[in-house]
């Protein structure tokens, strides 16, 4: 007994099916904290090359963040968020950059599209061309004039070719340009007259950014510090190396979000599942050699032996299957990251990090885990005197410890406080609750499960019992064998929890944004595309049957809650209707929308309305002014006029259009709702829309059913990601059940061969064990259902203000459906191969 070590190393050598459920829950525990640790390293490291500003060695442009602390003392936390906009900076800051020694050229650069009727393009002023390395052998284009690059007069087509004309429609409106050149060129890019850009982008007094070349034999790094200090307190922010591909894409730091928010949430969620996964198999497969560590106790072996031996057994398997499932957990990132790029939510040119950083976590966190739950299911072998180790051995206890009871009673009355206190929540802290109230009644399951399983086998038995001698003795078999039956439990239970729940909220979130959309559009039609300037309206208006036209402008603004910065969906409307709800009824709870009306009187600060769940998170009360930032990061205090039932089929905050038209990247409008007269001609006026949308790409005209189809689409993004998540971690679970199932029924062998011996035929066996795995699904499914009712209650009362949760009956058969048939699915193929075995030499055989 002195080489415990080397026993281990033998067990595992010579009996690998006693270890294999913890190899399995291991290898695919490794998989997915691997996929989610490179994400959440991808989007810690994400960055993107200079392009266009690859020879300008230092670019001055806007901030992508904003920031915020929060707290005080040693709880002091600055929160900082991408902003959704880009932010621009003063024109008149190229005299000061001038200024600073050792700069030769200040570039100003603007960059804003530019729609024709087959592409939307990047447009530049001429002199910025410079910095993207275009020829400039050619003649600069004068006022009304445009040089293409030969990607962009592709993208064209007909009229893109030297003396031709091309329709081009910017922020400020829709202009024809007489191409003067195409030159050679990587990007799909135009370049107009430097009178001009600034006009034609909306913002005559802002630019991108500037572009700063500098002397001969000049240090970069000396002069982006003298700059630093020159622009101090101007907001504008000096970058370099890398940093110069940010202000090409603004839209990095969303990715990053994206890609943290993947793999620190969905990765605590994964680690969290996992940690139950791994602990169940392993403990139950410590629980099954209880008869191999009752012998070595009672030939002499102490407890810190056994402990050491099971420590070396458990690290050997978490080490193995650690190693192997790197590899899967890689290839599984690698496919969800090209899908998201595929899908355009990823930022062009970020590429996904592998480093071995993931993978030592995945590999440690299993192994960690598994070692505690080893030696914590090896605590009651260990202890166990010598002369009573066999006697002990042979018999299962209902009851768990005192400091596993407390904990499991702990758990359970907390996920009862936090449901209570999700009660009140709203929006996204009803969601944040929901996570922590399903995580504590799992913990209290996993905790309690031998004593859940008895006392609902005691519960559920007469349903056994109606099946004759097969049902009673399986009965029999789960009274006397309720720890087994526990960790076939859990693992079905975890599965039902979080399918039912993810699935339900998703759901949720899916009926009620759609019933909110239909309930308020109140439009006759909605006029779509990529982008409408502002006198689009103007032009629809003049369509004869037409009464009015409102412009939705649609962005995202910033806004600090109690602890964190949240980005809030924004609709900024204007247009020429005088009474928002003649096509836009947001359910107005209290105060009134009049203010936000085009040309109508507003508070000082200007006015904003919010959805009520929003205006709660945020602290905003009515009539009072409320801190807001822009997409661009300026900050406003508008007040609040208006609260509103339905944020989440429109938007959770409502703006007058002249509030943010200068602080998006284009002041282009994605919606017009328009309102056709009382006596109108509706066949009539849908032709003259029609004509009017042929100006403009991928223009779509719709009506109310059509708008609700549209904006379902809209959300596809949203809705895949979620589908990815709930299909990873119901998969993970399912597997976990089982396996869990396959390995419990594998080490009956004795047991089902004795009972053969006794007289019992194969076909009465299969009953038996039919229906034990059938107790083991009802008992999941109630126990699953109810955590997730439980969960959902308060979810649905902050997230949407209903008490009663919303069901989905489709997906509720099909989850009750296949709980109840799992564990019968998956016992069945192993139960027929253990009965082939002849029953003398399956008790006789080892386990």
């Amino acid at each position: 007994m002195g080489r415990p070590n080397g026993l281990a190393r033998t067990s595992v050598r010579f009996r690998p099916a006693s270890f294999a459920g913890s190899f399995v829950a291991l290898l695919f525990a490794a998989m997915l904290v691997t996929m989610c640790g490179i994400f959440l390293e991808s989007g810690i490291r994400a960055h993107v090359p200079a392009g266009r500003y690859a020879d300008t060695p230092i670019v001055v442009a806007g901030p992508n963040s904003t920031s915020k602390t929060f707290g005080s003392g040693e709880d002091k936390e600055n929160v900082k968020v991408a902003l959704p906009e880009r932010a621009r900076v003063d024109a008149g800051l190229a005299a000061r950059i001038a200024a600073v020694p050792g700069v030769a050229t200040v570039l100003p650069d603007l960059t804003f599209p530019a729609q024709t009727p087959t592409a939307v393009l990047d447009a530049h002023p001429w002199s910025a061309a410079r910095l993207a390395g275009t020829p400039h052998d050619g003649a600069a284009p004068r006022p009304g004039e445009v040089v293409l690059t030969t990607d962009a007069a592709h993208r064209i087509g007909a009229g893109a070719s030297a003396g031709g004309t091309v329709r081009v429609t910017t922020p400020a409106g829709e202009v024809p340009l007489r191409v003067s050149a195409v030159l050679p060129g990587s990007g799909a890019r135009l370049y107009v007259a430097d009178t001009e850009a600034a006009r034609l982008a909306g913002n005559p007094d802002k630019v991108t950014a500037f572009g700063v070349l500098l002397k001969d034999h000049t240090s970069t790094g000396k002069v982006a510090g003298e700059l630093r200090k020159a622009l101090k307190g101007t907001g504008a922010e000096v970058r370099t190396g890398d940093g110069r591909g940010e202000v090409e894409h603004p839209g990095l730091g969303t990715t990053k979000e994206l890609l943290i928010a993947v793999g620190a949430s969905f990765g605590g969620i994964v680690a969290a599942v996992a940690v139950f996964v791994v602990a169940g198999s392993t403990s139950l497969s410590v629980a099954q050699r209880r008869r191999d560590f009752a012998l070595l106790r009672a030939v002499g072996a102490t407890p810190w032996q056994i402990r050491r031996m099971i420590a070396t057994e458990t690290a050997m398997v978490s080490l193995l299957a650690g190693l192997i499932g790197v590899f899967p957990g890689t290839l599984l990132a690698h496919w969800w990251f090209d899908t998201m790029v595929g899908r355009g939510m990823i930022e062009d040119g970020v590429t996904l990090a592998v480093g071995p950083v993931p993978m030592l976590v995945a590999v440690g966190a299993g192994l960690l885990s598994a070692l505690l739950a080893g030696l914590m299911a090896a605590r009651a072998s260990a202890r166990t005197k010598p002369t009573e180790a066999l006697g002990e051995a042979g018999v299962e206890r209902a009851r768990v410890g005192w400091v596993r009871l407390v904990l499991g009673l702990v758990a359970l009355a907390g996920g009862g406080v936090l449901s209570a206190i999700a009660m009140k929540a709203t929006g996204d802290q009803a969601v944040g609750a929901a996570g922590g109230v399903i995580m504590l009644f799992m913990l209290g399951v996993g905790l309690l499960g031998p004593l859940l399983a008895h006392l609902f086998v005691h519960a559920s038995g007469f349903l056994l019992r109606l099946f004759g001698a097969p049902g009673r003795l399986a009965f029999d078999n789960a009274r006397s064998n309720s720890r087994r039956l526990a960790s076939a439990i859990t693992p079905i239970t975890l599965t039902v929890a979080f399918a039912t729940t993810l699935m339900f909220m998703f759901a949720a979130q899916d009926h009620h944004s759609e019933k909110q959309s239909k309930a308020a559009l109140t439009a006759d039609r909605v006029i779509g595309g990529p982008g409408f300037p502002a006198g689009t309206t103007t032009e629809i208006a003049r369509v004869p049957g037409v009464a009015a036209v409102t412009s939705v402008l649609t962005t995202n603004v910033v806004m600090a809650g109690s602890d964190d910065l949240q980005k809030y969906a924004t609709q900024a409307v204007g247009g020429t209707d005088t009474d928002l709800a003649r096509v836009l009824d947001l359910g107005v709870r209290s105060g009134s929308t009049d203010a936000l009306r085009p040309g109508a009187a507003q508070p000082p600060g200007g006015a904003v309305a919010m959805d009520r769940f929003t205006a709660d998170t945020v602290k905003a009360r009515l009539g009072k002014p409320i801190e807001i930032r822009l997409g661009d990061g300026t900050r406003i205090k508008p007040t609040l006029v208006a609260t509103y039932d339905r944020g989440l089929g429109t938007a959770a905050v409502t703006l007058p259009r002249a509030t943010v038209e200068h602080h998006v990247d284009a002041a282009l409008d994605t919606r017009l709702l328009v309102r056709l007269a009382d006596r109108a001609d509706p066949a009539a006026v849908d032709a003259a829309l029609a004509k009017v949308a042929q100006a403009h790409p991928d223009t779509r005209v719709s009506d109310r059913a059509g708008y609700a189809a549209e904006r379902n689409q809209d959300l596809e993004t949203n809705k895949w990601t979620n589908q990815v998540m709930l299909v990873v971690l119901a998969g993970f679970a399912t597997i976990a059940a089982v396996n869990t199932m396959i390995v419990s029924t594998a080490a009956r062998r004795r047991e089902l061969g004795l009972m053969r011996m006794i007289g019992s035929t194969r076909s009465q066996v299969r009953a038996v064990v039919r229906g034990e795995a059938a107790l083991v699904g009802v008992i999941g499914l109630a126990l699953g259902l109810t955590i997730a009712m439980i969960t959902l209650v308060p979810f649905g009362k902050g997230a949407f203000g209903e008490s009663t949760p919303y069901v989905p009956i489709p997906p509720l058969l099909g989850i009750s459906a296949a709980a109840l048939l799992l564990a019968p699915l998956s016992v069945a193929p192993i139960t027929r191969r253990l009965l082939r075995v002849e029953p003398i030499d399956a008790v006789g055989a080892k386990e």
